[in-house]
């Protein structure tokens, strides 16, 4: 029987940066992963950005998760040494008149100043790219090459001795008020980062998810930008092509491709870019989102030691390394977490 602190089940994004926290902090970690083919990690497009939605409104958690994302993002760069992060500007044209409107009044607003980095009320001028109305940019946003990050966590944790690639049913969980045991591994505590087969696991059944699909497109097209355009739908340019998405449907709980998935990117893309393009590829994913559009980040209201850090979303690129640096803190030094991403919420 390997003795551990904490047993981590998935090595998506959540699970990695979990356990590099808490490893930070001292504790002895095993991640168990089964090395699903296609995750949200692994199709994911890695964005952030601090102002969100059609309102144009800053996200939750803004001034908490912006300021040091970036700094963290390096730190972990220079930790596996890889490059898996770019601060890219996000350009945002405007819809319709009533939008331009609105958001010259925003800028007053406070709290928004530090995000904004240009407002633009007439067109840029950028060939094939359609803004009319022009539109504005932020600062702090940018995105990370979430498969990149993952892969390089495993070769760490796998050198560490800290990685398992197994296939272990949560039936097979043996819960005592001191320790769990799983498979040939005994522990203090379990964490559950299995992103959307957490609504197969019994222990969450309580739990409401709303796993959200997710389609991708990579695309080779003459846009000569070096920045994000976002406006129902995004344009990121990454390597030699740009990646455009994303759909969201939460009808179809598959992780297929699909026609109409690709019909609606392109419809959909034709109102940002008028020039001509070539599909490369399309990817789809599910994401582990929640009723509430908040995660879920602590512990089993009847099994003390078995936790979940889950349901992310889109936003999982900005909410995880804060919300894994505050269990970890709970975890390790005894601090609270808040109540709105409490699991029994």
């Amino acid at each position: 029987m390997q003795k551990r602190d904490i047993l981590i089940v998935g090595q998506g994004l959540a699970g990695s940066l979990l356990a590099l926290e808490l490893e930070k902090r001292g504790k002895k970690v095993m991640i168990l992963d089964n090395n699903p083919t296609v995750s949200s990690s692994k199709v994911a497009a890695g964005l952030y950005n601090p102002i969100t939605g059609r309102k144009m409104v800053k996200t939750w958690l803004a001034d908490e998760l912006f300021p040091n994302l970036s700094n963290y993002y390096q730190a972990l760069e220079k930790k596996m040494d890889a490059r898996f992060h770019f601060s890219k500007t996000i350009y945002r044209p405007f819809n319709n008149i009533e939008e331009q409107n609105d958001w010259s009044l925003r800028t007053v607003e406070l709290g928004y100043a530090p995000y904004i980095k240009s407002t633009f009320n007439h067109s840029m001028r950028i060939d094939q790219l359609l803004d009319p109305l022009g539109g504005f940019s932020v600062n702090d946003s940018g995105m990370v090459d979430v498969a990149t990050l993952v892969s390089k966590c495993k070769k760490y944790f796998k050198t560490k001795e800290l990685y398992t690639q197994c296939r272990m049913p949560s039936d097979a969980l043996e819960m005592e008020e001191e320790k769990i045991k799983l498979g040939p591994f005994e522990a203090h505590q379990i964490i559950f980062c299995e992103g959307p087969m957490a609504v197969k696991n019994p222990l969450w059944s309580d739990l409401k998810f709303k796993l959200v699909k997710g389609e991708i497109l990579d695309i080779s097209c003459r846009l000569a930008i070096d920045y994000v355009v976002s406006k129902g739908i995004f344009m990121l340019p990454f390597k030699d092509y740009f990646r455009v998405g994303s759909t969201y449907d939460n009808q179809n709980q598959n992780e297929e491709p699909t026609d109409k998935g690709r019909r609606e990117l392109l419809t959909r893309l034709s109102k940002l870019y008028k020039g001509n393009l070539e599909v490369l590829k399309h990817q789809a994913g599910l994401r582990p989102a929640t009723f509430d559009r908040r995660p879920f980040v602590g512990f089993h209201a009847k099994h003390k030691n078995v936790g979940i850090f889950n349901g992310f979303g889109s936003k999982g690129v900005s909410l995880i390394p804060y919300f894994a640096m505050r269990l970890a803190d709970h975890i390790c030094f005894g601090k609270k977490i808040p109540f709105e991403v409490n699991p029994i919420r």
